[in-house]
């Protein structure tokens, strides 16, 4: 009987049983494997778990990594955080208009900082809603936001001189607006903040680029001799200076305030916060926010060595340090390994945000944000929170 074809002619029905009982065998083969293999127990992945002091991961020593928040609580240890990773977008109310507007008006001062002649400077100040010039019994913290390389003054703020562009800041963002914002939910301090600048200023008044000579290193002379001084002769501050005192005098009402003062940088900003404020002026901040740049770690021994002898009178109430997952190596120095050197070598630092438990300094991620405006108001939004409430 002719059953089953190939190329037209008829199989034998030999051929047909002897495929039938190969086929039959390799399918009970396959079963049993399958089988044994269901009785062996299986081995999940171990988890990825890091120590929550010195970020070395358990499994590969001598390497670190930050901490990773989802919904407050790191995925490779017990660390707990109020501040978030999740970038801040433009649509989130936070950064939308708010019905209790502060004011940014431009200031002008002069320096000698960076020579014998007088040099007339530019910067942006906010005061918040209700902010009254003859209220001087009324006090205000003061915040000093510095800005990246090629920006200027008005970045933060995005008046004056500097014009958004789509790369670097999205004009449906607002800075003010989410001071305004957080200090009317009580999330945030009310505060004064002045944005400087370390490019100098041209004949015409305006802020040079960064073609022209740039002296970060001398730039804490600026703050701490000139600009610390007019803002507290000019604004309800607590630093109780007037015009009349000498240069002394002044330095020391600015030290005896410094708990409510405090400095963020962005980028090259974030860079001065090491060359310029941990090298020489932690007498007068308390607080300190790095977002996007550093120094590279071997320069950190010497702010290390500075801070536990010539400032070790002086204790950080708090240092936010932050980097977006996307920056692609865009940002100068190395804040990471800034941090966990610094951290380990610096007397009183101790990681997380709970003030009262004495934890002032925390590094943060950013998720899936660039060397942008985006990573930095999110950093900001988390300084805002820990920024002068241990005063």
């Amino acid at each position: 009987m002719k059953i089953f074809y190939k190329g037209g002619k008829p199989l034998k029905l030999s051929k047909i049983l002897k495929s039938v009982v190969i086929l039959a065998c390799a399918g009970a083969l396959a079963a049993s494997f399958a089988a044994c293999n269901s009785d062996k127990p299986k081995t999940e992945k171990p988890a990825k778990t890091h120590d929550p002091v010195t970020l070395e991961m358990s499994d590969k020593p001598g390497t670190y990594e930050p901490h990773n928040f989802v919904d407050g609580k790191c995925t490779m240890c017990d660390e707990t955080t109020i501040f978030t990773q999740d970038s801040i977008k433009g649509d989130d109310i936070l950064v939308k208009a708010c019905d209790q507007q502060g004011e940014v008006n431009k200031i002008q001062y002069t320096t000698t900082a960076y020579g014998e002649d007088p040099m007339t400077r530019t910067a942006w100040v906010y005061t918040p809603y209700g902010y009254d010039a003859e209220a001087t019994s009324v006090k205000y913290n003061v915040l000093y936001m510095l800005h990246g390389s090629g920006l200027n003054e008005g970045f933060w703020f995005a008046k004056g001189t500097f014009t958004p562009d789509s790369s670097r800041y999205d004009s449906t963002y607002g800075t003010n607006n989410l001071f305004d914002n957080m200090i009317k939910a009580g999330t945030a301090e009310k505060a004064i903040v002045v944005c400087p600048t370390y490019y100098k200023t041209g004949e015409d008044g305006n802020t040079l680029d960064e073609g022209n000579d740039v002296d970060t290193t001398n730039f804490y002379k600026e703050l701490k001799n000139d600009l610390m001084p007019y803002i507290a002769e000019n604004y309800n501050t607590y630093a109780a200076l007037t015009a009349d005192m000498t240069a002394e005098q002044k330095t020391s009402a600015l030290v005896a305030a410094r708990d409510h003062q405090g400095y963020v940088g962005l980028s090259l900003g974030s860079m001065i916060s090491f060359t310029t404020v941990w090298a020489n002026c932690i007498d007068v901040f308390s607080y300190i926010g790095s977002f996007s740049g550093g120094v590279a770690v071997e320069d950190t021994q010497k702010l290390i060595e500075t801070k536990n002898t010539t400032f070790k009178d002086y204790d950080i109430n708090y240092w936010y340090v932050s980097l977006g997952t996307a920056e692609n190596n865009q940002y100068p120095g190395d804040p990471f390994g800034d941090f966990r050197a610094m951290v380990a070598g610096i007397d009183g630092l101790k990681q997380g945000d709970n003030i009262e438990a004495g934890e002032n300094c925390q590094y943060m991620k950013c998720n899936r944000t660039g060397h942008s405006y985006q990573t930095w108001i999110t950093s900001l939004y988390n300084c805002l929170q820990v920024f002068f409430k241990a005063a």
